[in-house]
């Protein structure tokens, strides 16, 4: 629909340094006939808001949504029908810079990215079925005057003063505004529609507590970790600037803790707004930018009664999947903590934090993509990102470690570790959904990142880059990146091999690679009593979750013995974390992986709940973010395993389902169920006496079994001694 149209700007040069664009467009138009349907279809590069007759077209957020620009332009369709009115029509768009346009000077380059240009706008607005206005040089066009600074990872200036609240109706007098320019640089993405689950503002909190700092500083805790921003009400005099600034956690001077954070922002505030009164009751959130906070210190209030502050949660408006809960409340309090820092990072990337970066880095998305898909509906949503990292591979099969890119990244934090969500998202998808989309989508883009990994091989023969077990407890005492990457390319290959068979490609030769890796794994790391020579869980883990053995008696006794070393703690970082509790489930240790989680001291979840932890952190010393997901595997393990409803390869998208519980002698209950693509499924069991009694609860559209025998479609209930 869009290809026929035009994107439109103001006529003015582009300056990279400059940073408050924001211009405005409005469009008059006569509806005459009769409207049966209406859509219209929009794109506004960077961070657009769109209305017609003076309200907003959706309630969306960060439109159009993040890409590689260069070879994806994503857009929008909404249904307007009831929007439209017989006679005039007025369509307006205000559009900041975003991803789009970032004057930043950060670590991440953005700012060099080849695509920015002043923010644009295309837009064509079909009615029953035809196109009846489109953008072109008959648009009105202004710099929103009152957005004085607008940087989506720095934050805003807005100066009430100058807002013109009319300017998207009707009524509105835009005689003084000139005509937009048309585009004269084609744009090089394909345009693509974005059908994924939007971002929207999906809660509203309170503040929990005030308190004052120094020199009129006012504190206000939302009693949780969020990603979105403040809103704002106040009717403070006219030229006064209330400062926002927002953290993730405080000191105990009243200054923001920023970890370090903002050092990677070399010419700019980092996690600040300014608003400037206007002497009248106004409510202002910031349109084009968002932070990951706790905490916001307002400065410049004259009376704290003329101020409403709250914070509004914003992220991706995906459907909640599974829930889990449990006699042990801090497991329950960690199971929580996992969805609220998933939901944090879902911003059109998965990205690593709302904070510091908001960028979509990979490795930390192989280490969660299952935890996620197992408890939210986000199938679409990597459907979306999926299209952004086969975007980002260059021709010769190279990756970014973060997508999308404005070119940084092809040269650190890649590497197996990073690129191999290029694998493990279409196969869990499949795995969840059973879509077999994405897994065919992506086969050309395995095989050119295979031969890329067959070029980047040292004179021994090992793939020496990338990252390692990254963030492990003990920085200097970590698996490194050539056992990893060893083991990772097997994976590579044997979810190559599922799709080529999927596309009916013949899979002799994959084959052959495939064992041929699996040998010379077995051969370099399996010792002759069949242990693995490197003595660290993260590799013992590793090779047990993908049979890399033939006798797993000496692995399971070896994983024992690193576990009960650590005394019942975690040895490994975000790699080995995602495959640990799984390698202990295969040993039959699940007992282990329980008091794993549960274990206080470091490194441990437990020490990071008794620091206050609302979010998942990034460092297991508790430096840094605040609002990681990358240690997330724990959550879907307490559904796979403690629960037992877990997909199977062999069934993918839960065709069928083998009901396996683990009654952990530390819990006298466990309850929660999981959204499966065929319907809920429900267990919920509890100590009674000297027996258990087990519930378990599922769809008819779903062919379910628990201890060999086929459940009817309604409540189960089982009493095991």
């Amino acid at each position: 629909m869009l290809k026929k149209c035009k994107f439109i700007k103001p006529n003015i040069p582009f300056n990279p340094k400059r940073t408050d664009y924001a211009p405005m467009f409005r469009k008059k138009f006569k509806v005459e006939q009769k409207v049966e349907t209406a859509y219209l279809y929009v794109c506004g590069l960077g961070v657009g808001h769109y209305y017609l007759n003076g309200k907003r077209v959706s309630e969306d957020k960060f439109v159009a949504p993040v890409s590689n620009y260069s070879k994806t332009v994503w857009y929008n369709r909404y249904e307007i029908t009831e929007q439209l009115q017989t006679g005039d029509n007025l369509f307006a768009a205000v559009c900041g810079n975003g991803w789009y346009n970032e004057a930043l000077d950060t670590a991440w380059d953005f700012d060099k990215a080849d695509w920015r240009d002043v923010p644009k706008l295309i837009a064509a607005l079909e009615i029953n079925g035809q196109v009846v206005v489109s953008t072109d040089e008959t648009w009105k066009c202004k710099d929103d005057p009152a957005v004085l600074y607008n940087q989506l990872r720095s934050g805003e200036i807005f100066d009430s003063r100058l807002y013109e609240e009319a300017w998207m109706t009707k009524e509105y007098n835009d005689s003084t505004w000139e005509y937009a320019k048309e585009d004269d640089r084609e744009p090089s993405g394909v345009f693509r529609l974005c059908d994924c689950e939007p971002i929207r503002e999906c809660e509203e909190l309170c503040p929990v507590q005030v308190t004052y700092a120094s020199e009129g500083r006012i504190v206000y805790d939302f009693g949780k970790n969020i990603s979105g921003y403040v809103r704002l009400t106040t009717n403070q005099t006219a030229g006064d600037e209330i400062k926002i600034e927002y953290a993730e956690q405080m000191q105990d001077s009243g200054d923001r803790e920023l970890n370090d954070m903002q050092k990677y922002y070399h010419d700019r505030e980092f996690q600040v707004d300014r608003f400037i009164c206007c002497g009248r009751k106004f409510t202002w959130s910031p349109r084009f930018s968002y932070y990951g906070f706790r905490y916001i210190i307002l400065s410049g209030i004259r009376d704290v009664n003329q101020v409403q502050v709250k914070a509004v949660f914003v992220h991706q408006d995906v459907a909640v999947r599974s829930s889990f809960s449990c006699s042990n409340n801090k497991v329950n309090q960690l199971f929580q903590i996992g969805q609220n820092a998933t939901l944090c990072n879902m911003f059109y990337s998965l990205t690593d934090c709302p904070t510091r970066e908001k960028l979509g880095w990979m490795n930390d998305a192989q280490a969660s993509i299952h935890q996620i898909l197992t408890d939210f509906e986000s199938e679409k949503f990597f459907g979306k990102w999926f299209v952004d990292i086969c975007d980002a591979m260059k021709e010769n099969g190279q990756l970014p470690g973060i997508v999308p890119t404005g070119g940084w990244g092809y040269h650190w934090g890649n590497g197996p570790v990073s690129d191999g969500t290029l694998f493990e998202l279409p196969y869990r998808v499949y795995l969840h959904t059973g879509n077999d989309g994405l897994l065919k989508r992506g086969l050309p883009y395995f095989k050119q990142y295979l031969n890329y990994l067959s070029e980047r091989v040292n004179t021994r023969g090992e793939l020496e880059w990338g990252l390692d077990d990254w963030a492990a407890p003990v920085l200097e005492d970590k698996v490194d990146n050539i056992f990893i990457n060893a083991v990772l390319e097997y994976k590579f290959l044997k979810i190559t091999e599922l799709a080529m068979q999927l596309c009916r490609e013949e899979t002799e030769e994959i084959r052959v690679k495939s064992k041929s890796q699996r040998n010379k794994v077995m051969n370099t790391y399996i010792d002759d009593l069949g242990r693995c020579r490197i003595q660290k869980q993260t590799a013992v883990a590793m090779i047990i979750y993908f049979d890399l053995y033939e006798d797993i008696e000496p692995l399971k006794q070896q994983l024992k013995d690193l576990v009960k070393q650590a005394d019942y703690h975690h040895d490994c970082g975000m790699v080995g974390l995602r495959y640990l509790y799984t390698a202990l489930d295969k040993c039959g240790l699940q007992e282990y992986g329980y008091r794993i989680l549960c274990s206080e001291g470091f490194p441990s979840y437990m020490d990071w709940l008794k620091d206050g932890a609302t979010a998942l952190y990034e460092r297991w010393n508790m430096t840094e973010s605040k609002n990681h997901h990358m240690y997330s595997h724990f959550m879907s393990w307490l559904i796979n395993t403690v629960l037992g409803i877990k997909p199977d390869i062999s069934y993918p998208g839960f065709q069928k389902l083998q009901i396996a519980p683990f009654f952990t002698k530390e819990l006298t209950f466990a309850k929660g169920y999981c959204d499966t693509v065929r319907g809920r499924v429900e267990v919920a069991w509890k100590r009674v006496d000297e027996k258990i009694v087990l519930t378990i609860t599922v769809p008819k559209e779903l062919e379910v079994y628990y201890d060999g025998t086929r459940l009817s479609s309604r409540e189960n209930v089982f009493e095991i001694v």
